[in-house]
């Protein structure tokens, strides 16, 4: 944090600075980043006058605070600015907490399922696995109307393989492992 010390009738005495910059130090956890403070110590009458302001993105805390010396004055400003930010602070929490997400929770989702299918009725259908090469069984198939064609592969030690024809009108020949 930047602070800026200013003294309008007087010097500023050490003792100011060190009661400022410690409880500075402790409120930047509660103060936003980057956040600019700026102390004005003032004689007046009888009295010192210290005001402190302090300037984050969007919000300013300012407190003024009067005692017979500048340490005094300065504690006094300084406690009243420390429980400016946390009540900002806490109120910030309390919004987030109150606030609703963004995000849709689940059962507040529409069913997008359509209901469940009944299942299919399985078509069974015994085939004899006829030996051949895998070129025949290609020119076989294509010549054929069927859509699977299962049949033993002589190049392959006779593996058992099934060639299918795809829905775009493509053939696909499915090897086990």
């Amino acid at each position: 944090m930047k602070t800026a010390y200013t003294a309008r009738g007087l010097k500023i005495h050490g003792a100011l600075r060190d009661v400022v910059e410690p409880k500075l130090a402790k409120l930047e956890k509660v103060l936003p980043r980057g956040a600019k403070v700026g102390v004005v110590v003032r004689r007046e009458k009888k009295e010192i006058s210290v005001e402190v302001t302090v300037v984050g993105r969007s919000h300013t805390w300012k407190a003024t605070a009067n005692g017979p010396d500048q340490r005094t004055a300065a504690q006094e400003v300084m406690d009243r600015i420390a429980a400016q930010a946390k009540k900002s602070k806490a109120i910030v929490k309390e919004e987030k907490k109150r606030s609703t997400t963004s995000v849709r929770q689940p059962e507040a989702w529409p069913e997008t399922a359509s209901p469940p299918r009944p299942p299919r009725s399985v078509r069974r259908e015994a085939v004899t696995a006829r030996a051949m090469f895998e070129e025949d069984a290609v020119a076989a198939f294509g010549a054929s109307a069927r859509d699977v064609l299962v049949f033993r592969d002589l190049g392959a030690g006779e593996m058992l393989r099934v060639l299918y024809r795809r829905k775009d009108g493509g053939v696909a020949l499915v090897t086990p492992d």
